[in-house]
């Protein structure tokens, strides 16, 4: 049975030894990869879908990565169409 902290400290959804910590980043990684859970493909998702919503500056310090890093996922998913449609346009005007 799961322990819960002591006081008003903070309760996480997978506590670790003890219940005032958080379980690390390897134990979680090593029991999905035991039950054949995809963990690479799913922080892949949802990164691209923080990096979407948030500027690449505050994905940086939400979740400890570099700002070059984030900025590249930022590039990745960008949903800027304007060189489609300059693509596009410059296809139609050649007809």
């Amino acid at each position: 049975m799961l322990g819960e902290p002591a006081g008003d400290g903070p309760r996480f959804l997978l506590p670790g030894r003890p219940t005032s910590r958080p379980r690390s980043a390897g134990w979680v990684h090593t029991r999905m990869k035991q039950h054949g859970l995809p963990n690479i493909s799913a922080r892949n998702t949802a990164m691209i879908e923080v990096v979407a919503e948030l500027p690449p500056i505050v994905v940086s310090d939400l979740f400890g990565v570099g700002a070059s890093t984030a900025h590249g996922w930022a590039r990745f998913v960008q949903d800027d169409w304007a060189e489609y449609l300059a693509a596009c346009e410059s296809t139609s005007s050649k007809e």
